[in-house]
């Protein structure tokens, strides 16, 4: 009986040892089962922001070709209107163009004009600095006496024939000759925009613009 009953009791120890190694294998077991759920979370928290991220970067990339997009259609605007001014400008440059020949040719006519009517023509050009040189040419032999005026808005303070006069509106001057010129002084600091006029009885007065 003592030795069934030593080996219940070893049979019994055997038992409670493997209960307590299958415990703890199960509790091993429950644990690497939580680590494997926590790494899975992981796994998929992180494969959410991986798709998160994708999908940022889709956004990013169609954005910025949206924005290629834009700049070429507005540098394709650009474009289109560059050539439309471009063509605007050349327009103008023609037209501008066409007025000055027509107006040179409308001169030339009533140049013409007045010397069939035997109407004296005037031409003024700038000399050295502050003087000008009236030619007269195109009408009677000899004009007795004339009148160079400042036109006002030309910017001209005076006129003067001598230098030891002092500048006035009005300058007459006379007699002159066809083919003849003289020299007088304008008290003026801007040369390109001097304008004169000029008045020689009985013709009526005539307006001349110094030219270079």
């Amino acid at each position: 009986m003592t030795v069934i009953a030593v080996i219940a009791a070893v049979v019994a120890m055997c038992a409670t040892a493997i209960s307590l190694w299958q415990a703890r294998e199960a509790r091993s077991a429950q644990h690497a089962a939580g680590k494997a759920q926590d790494a899975a979370e992981k796994a998929q928290d992180e494969a959410r922001a991986a798709r998160k991220a994708v999908e940022q970067a889709m956004s990013s990339a169609l954005q910025a070709k949206n924005a290629v997009d834009e700049a070429r259609g507005a540098a394709a605007k650009s474009e289109e209107a560059a050539q439309a001014a471009r063509a605007l400008a050349d327009e103008a440059v023609q037209q501008a163009q066409q007025v000055a020949v027509q107006i040179n040719e409308m001169a030339e006519v009533l140049a013409a004009e007045r010397q069939r009517r035997g109407m004296p023509t005037f031409a003024i050009t700038p000399a050295s600095p502050d003087e000008f040189r009236l030619s007269y040419f195109g009408g009677p032999a000899v004009i007795e006496q004339l009148t160079v005026s400042v036109v006002p808005g030309s910017r001209v303070l005076g006129l003067s024939q001598y230098g030891d006069e002092p500048p006035r509106e009005h300058l007459d001057v006379g007699p002159l000759r066809n083919g003849s010129a003289i020299t007088f002084r304008a008290a003026t600091g801007q040369r390109a925009s001097a304008v004169f006029q000029i008045r020689a009885e009985p013709w009526e007065p005539v307006v001349v613009r110094a030219d270079q």
